[in-house]
């Protein structure tokens, strides 16, 4: 329902996770070594928190305490979405060029981000792991983003967006801690696409 407490918690999610469009916004300003060098203390630092959640019932209480409002009940048994942003952040700057780790990222947090707003707010029809009005709220930012990056290969942007659109769309595939989340598959995904398809 509108604004019942899970409604909040997921948008307090998805506002944290915009957020995330800093670390893209960041590299557009610096270059790949010194990004790389910002980006590995704060993986290592997530690294580290996710141990000592599993590790330590006192450090988890105090987690759970702190920022437990904004953690999916099945993350509580698995690694939160947030350290697979970074996760992914780092190896989308490390793997791809600049132009396209930036533009999939910027996927990887608005598109996401407008995706799950619309899917609770307006999501009926299923579509593959989520909602038909999620993904198509997914693919037109997509593809917005990376014609404003690419105006010149508009129908690149339209194959690109598809498959961030659709391995944004798929469900998870868990693997006992681990999982394929989405915040991973989109900004690789999308990243190598890129790459591929460029002229």
């Amino acid at each position: 329902m509108l604004w019942s407490p899970a409604y909040r918690a997921e948008v307090s999610r998805k506002v944290l996770h915009l957020a995330s469009a800093a670390i893209p916004t960041v590299y557009l300003l610096v270059e790949r070594p010194l990004m790389l060098c910002l980006l590995l203390p704060c993986v290592l630092i997530a690294i580290v928190v996710e141990t000592l959640r599993f590790a330590s019932p006192r450090f988890a209480a105090g987690f759970r305490t702190a920022v437990g409002f904004m953690v999916r009940a099945v993350e509580w048994q698995r690694l939160t979405g947030a350290t697979y942003v970074l996760v992914a952040s780092i190896l989308a700057v490390y793997l791809f060029p600049k132009p396209v780790a930036i533009a999939a990222l910027f996927i990887m947090s608005v598109s996401d981000s407008a995706a799950s707003l619309m899917g609770i707010t307006f999501g009926r029809t299923r579509f593959l792991g989520k909602s038909l009005a999620g993904s198509g709220s997914f693919f037109v930012t997509a593809v917005a983003i990376l014609w404003l990056h690419w105006p010149a290969a508009k129908g690149v942007g339209v194959l690109v967006a598809c498959v961030a659109t659709l391995a944004e769309a798929i469900p998870t595939v868990k693997l006992g801690l681990f999982e394929l989340n989405d915040n991973l598959t989109v900004p690789l995904l999308t990243g190598a696409a890129l790459v591929a398809l460029l002229p």
